[in-house]
């Protein structure tokens, strides 16, 4: 396999796929913006909750397989002024990006064939169980086990072939989520002007069994980068390289 390297702008696009991701599946990530190559270090770790430097460092230094010193990158990382810039050149400077070649398929060509079974294969190596993964699966199931682990392949392949995603609880799971709530904020309010009483409880028993209840069925909306199966998704991939 050919490998070449990325651009600063594929970096970037990298990384506003893992926030647009987040952004839905995540409370504590703020929505709305897009991550610019001036968003700051601090900026960016700030807007999509993440660890600390240290430990970002060494999740991008093994995602992107660097083979230059983490300590380059915690140094980066540490630097709350530096901009995104900065970061993206590092990555576009250091990392190998793999380069997919057709494979042959009864007797053609086929660069979709190749980007399954490459595909597959990193999934694979990442720990994912792909022995009934077929291009005709769908992509819900696999991203509600694998998510993180599959945004980061495919992305690594084809930046922003992975990008819209939108997340709605079915009615059971939120009326559950309301009575929670109501629950929360009757033990914070109640005890100012009454004592507590066990029927205080009576919220949180119900919430939790509505939300155990709606759990057992599909959401209301559930879009994963827009595709419904994994053929789908390998072909927004083949677009995109």
């Amino acid at each position: 396999m050919e490998v070449t390297r990325y651009t600063p702008e594929e970096i970037l696009q990298i990384l506003n796929d893992q926030y647009h991701c987040q952004a839905v599946f995540d409370p504590e990530v703020d929505e709305g913006d897009d991550l610019t190559f001036a968003t700051t270090i601090q900026e960016w770790r700030d807007t999509c909750d993440l660890i600390d430097p240290k430990s970002l460092a060494k999740v991008e230094h093994r995602s992107f397989q660097l083979a230059t010193p983490v300590q380059e990158l915690e140094i980066i990382l540490s630097t709350e002024t530096t901009t995104l810039l900065g970061f993206c050149r590092y990555i576009s400077d250091h990392a190998v990006k793999l380069t997919v070649s057709p494979v042959m398929s009864l007797g053609t060509p086929c660069m979709s064939a190749a980007i399954f079974k490459t595909l597959t294969a990193n999934l694979k190596e990442r720990g994912v169980d792909v022995q009934h993964i077929r291009p005709s699966s769908k992509l819900a199931p696999i991203f509600n086990k694998h998510g993180g682990i599959l945004l980061t392949e495919v992305s690594k392949f084809a930046p922003g072939a992975f990008t819209k995603f939108e997340y709605e609880q079915n009615r059971i799971s939120r009326t559950g989520g309301n009575f929670i709530l109501l629950f929360l904020l009757s033990i914070i309010v109640v005890p100012f002007v009454w004592h507590f009483h066990w029927m205080l409880l009576l919220p949180l028993g119900i919430g939790i069994l509505l939300w155990y209840i709606g759990s057992k069925f599909p959401p209301a909306k559930e879009v994963i980068g827009g595709y419904y199966t994994l053929r789908e998704l390998v072909m927004a991939m083949q677009a995109r390289m």
